[in-house]
């Protein structure tokens, strides 16, 4: 964060003195009120930019095993540009290589989903999911499993059918749709 205040900074500043080279080079004064809003615009402009391109920037930084579901866009009263054009500032990755199976069980399928938001730490969850039924189940240390690895007495929350990130860990589970 203290790096976007810093660039933001050095931005406007940057702006401001092209413009009062420009203007020297030209000959000419520049216009009082012209200086800052060079630096607002340059600074309003980055600040927009990163808004918008966090999203891109992280997950093209994300391992080729780990699969964007879901992003979920956001506007702000404070930002009303995004009232026009919500932005994504927070997402769910699945993690394909982490995909577990039980035999006996194969309409179950075990994910560890990354739940990454801007100006957050990114949470692991551990998840079950139904791929027959749509609906999944935290996975916590005192989920208990009975002889033929059913999980016993799961919370189960119900999802819409086509809930994305229950679709691609289902997608990425062999023998799945």
């Amino acid at each position: 964060m203290i790096w976007n205040l810093i660039g933001t900074l050095v931005l406007g500043v940057a702006a401001a003195s092209v413009v009062l080279v420009l203007f020297r080079v030209l000959g000419r004064p520049a216009p009082r009120w012209l200086l800052p809003a060079a630096a607002g615009i340059a600074m309003l402009g980055f600040h927009i930019w990163t808004d918008y391109s966090w999203f891109r920037r992280t997950t093209a930084e994300l391992p080729g095993h780990v699969v964007v579901a879901q992003g979920y866009p956001s506007s702000n009263p404070l930002q009303p540009w995004t009232l026009v054009v919500p932005r994504i500032d927070r997402f769910s990755a699945v993690d394909t290589n982490r995909i577990r199976h039980n035999p006996e069980v194969p309409d179950l399928a075990m994910a560890v989903v990354y739940l990454v938001a801007r100006w957050n730490p990114t949470v692991e969850a551990n998840q079950l999911y139904d791929c027959r039924t749509p609906r999944r189940a935290d996975v916590g240390a005192d989920m208990e499993v009975d002889a033929e690895g059913r999980p016993v007495d799961p919370v189960w929350v119900a999802l819409p059918p086509d809930d994305p990130v229950r679709l691609a860990v289902c997608r990425a589970s062999p023998g799945q749709s």
